[in-house]
């Protein structure tokens, strides 16, 4: 069966369930040896799937990426529901 989560996004959503802190996306590619353009993508994905928000801090550049509270119980290693057979 198919993984629910790509291998980056996986990567990403285990690093910030298992690490407290403020995260940009530079560090998280840093980090996780993930492209900048290629992390900027997964991070759209997750976002899209309500797992994770881009907050704007007040005197800072970039933004940080933070778990939602269903990003914080998500199973990075879920698998993709099965079609019924019809």
């Amino acid at each position: 069966m198919a993984k629910l989560f790509s291998e980056k996004a996986q990567a990403v959503l285990t690093y910030l369930q298992g690490n407290d802190g403020d995260f940009t996306s530079k560090d998280l590619a840093a980090t996780l040896g993930i492209e900048p353009r290629s992390i900027t993508g997964v991070l759209n994905g997750l976002q899209r799937k309500g797992l994770v928000v881009r907050e704007v801090v007040e005197g800072e550049k970039d933004k940080l990426i933070r778990l939602t509270a269903e990003g914080l119980a998500a199973d990075p290693d879920a698998e993709k529901p099965a079609k019924d057979a019809e």
